[in-house]
């Protein structure tokens, strides 16, 4: 199977599988580079065949041929070859190890992650009894005329199909599984990759987060619940458990949106305060809160939900810390309840919330905007498609200063980002797409992200689904892409913001 994909920018996403005797999906065609013309084809074929697609790095037009994924006993075997594309300039090479590699992992592919997002869930690689990653650990670099293959063992996807993420390089989609028999044996293990002891797969769901354009909440949508977090600081004078008038409003949308996106059923509010005052004033106050959330959305819900509630006083602090940005974040009332649908996209907010101004520079549709804050570079929307629930973005960065720099920050620091709402760390967020975001209506959505656990090596709580670390360095004319998924707000267009560094407007989303 082979998927060719050139183009002004690297980019891999979305390229859909092709079987024998079919023609390519024609929503999987992308624009042709000035030198040619971009073209799919089907291999003869007595069975699932590799995936091939082609992006860029750099300067480079990097190749890569994904196997079917093998599946035996609930692991998956992923192979990956990597070529340097015709064209390349000579002397050209691709740095496998150091390019997919983790923000603090060692050497290797181990940023390489599957993603499933028919089910909504990402399987990182699974690691051994000393926290390393299941995957080939070397300084693997691939040049003309000499490839170079990486393996990787991960937890099994459960579809017939399953997405690759690499970074700087996209979304490699529709790439099959393969289920082996009683008989058959996966082309390696992992102790032939270093790997000792017992290996751990993991798989998470892919969740969303947004914060509301007056702040007035934030919220959490996972497979399971949605929890809109509704901020104290807003809902209530010091001291007081009245909501205040623009308090009502905020709670009114909370009662709209679940309205409109709940199933019927349990609606649970609860109360928390920070830590300053004594635990029993705390106890009584986030209870009264919570009570005047629940009096405000009973009548406006009406039938079919069952609306309950509690305090916790000062128990269970959304984050850890004493400083006034964590005191404020344990401020608040949640509201829980549960989706009529998985990835739904929930906004609440106070009344006649409008889109925030622009903090940085601004550009429209697919034209490149020059980020001041971040001298000498240049970011353009180079695509944003709709996948089932999920838009999959891809912005194309461009070095255009004299000499060699890396583009760290670009897309914002934890400030921007929310890290501590969000379960990122501060040093991960200068890294990253993290500070990506959508505008919806009334609401910031950032990167759809999963929990990705706690290892003595990686306290982060969270990872998101888009690149995590991207440091290239880069010279003039030189640009890498970045991919980013998104829950998905609806509409033909969508604004692309990130506070403090740039904003790309009516960008147009492509159908699948």
């Amino acid at each position: 199977m082979r998927r060719a994909l050139t183009g002004l920018v690297a980019c891999l996403v979305l390229l859909t599988a092709c079987t024998a005797g079919t023609e390519p999906n024609p929503t999987a065609s992308l624009t042709a580079a000035p030198s040619g013309t971009a073209s799919a084809s089907v291999e003869p074929t007595s069975g699932p065949q590799p995936v091939t697609a082609q992006g860029t790095y750099l300067s480079v037009p990097v190749e890569v041929q994904v196997a079917p994924v093998q599946v035996k006993d609930g692991v998956a075997l992923l192979t990956v070859e990597y070529r340097i594309a015709a064209g390349a300039p000579a002397g050209a090479s691709f740095s496998v190890g150091q390019a997919l590699k983790t923000t603090t992992g060692p050497v290797g592919p181990n940023a390489v992650r599957l993603v499933d997002l028919s089910s909504a869930t990402v399987y990182p690689p699974g690691t051994d009894d000393k926290e390393q990653p299941a995957v080939t650990r070397d300084y693997l670099a691939a040049t003309a005329g000499k490839p170079s293959t990486s393996q990787g063992f991960y937890g099994a996807p459960a579809g017939d199909t399953v997405g690759v993420l690499f970074p700087y390089l996209g979304l490699v989609a529709d790439v099959p599984v393969v289920r082996l028999s009683a008989s058959e044996e996966l082309a390696t293990t992992p102790v032939e990759l270093g790997r000792t002891g017992q290996i751990t797969y993991v798989s998470a769901p892919i969740d969303a987060f947004s914060v509301a354009f007056d702040d007035s909440s934030s919220t959490r949508v996972t497979q399971e619940e949605v929890t809109v977090s509704l901020a104290s600081d807003v809902l209530f004078a010091v001291d007081q458990a009245d909501l205040t008038p623009a308090a009502q409003a905020v709670v009114d949308s909370a009662a709209a949106a679940i309205k409109a996106k709940g199933a019927e059923g349990e609606v649970h509010v609860t109360g928390h305060t920070d830590d300053v005052a004594s635990d029993a004033y705390n106890q009584d106050l986030s209870v009264r809160r919570a009570q005047s959330v629940v009096d405000r959305l009973v009548p406006a819900l009406g039938g079919g939900f069952a609306v309950t509630g509690e305090g916790r006083g000062e128990s269970e602090p959304a984050v850890a810390g004493t400083t006034p940005e964590a005191r404020a974040a344990n401020r608040r009332v949640e509201i829980r309840f549960t989706a009529k649908s998985a990835g739904a996209t929930v906004e609440v907010a106070g009344a006649a919330v409008a889109v925030p101004d622009a903090t940085g520079p601004s550009a429209s549709g697919p034209t490149a905007v020059e980020v001041t804050a971040v001298p000498g570079f240049t970011v353009r929307a180079a695509s944003v498609r709709r996948v089932g629930a999920y838009l999959v973005g891809s912005l194309e960065v461009k070095r255009t200063a004299s000499g060699t720099g890396q583009p760290t920050g670009i897309f914002g620091d934890f400030v921007q980002g929310r890290a501590i709402s969000r379960g990122l760390s501060a040093y991960a967020m200068g890294a990253g797409a993290h500070n990506v975001t959508l505008l919806g209506a009334a609401a910031r959505y950032y990167p759809s992200d999963y929990v990705r656990g706690a290892s003595s090596t990686d306290k982060d709580l969270r990872a998101i689904v888009a690149d995590e670390w991207f440091v290239a360095a880069m010279k003039q004319g030189e640009s890498v892409t970045a991919t980013v998924l998104w829950p998905d707000p609806g509409g033909s267009t969508v604004t692309i913001d990130v506070p403090e560094r740039f904003r790309l407007a009516d960008v147009p989303v492509q159908a699948p």
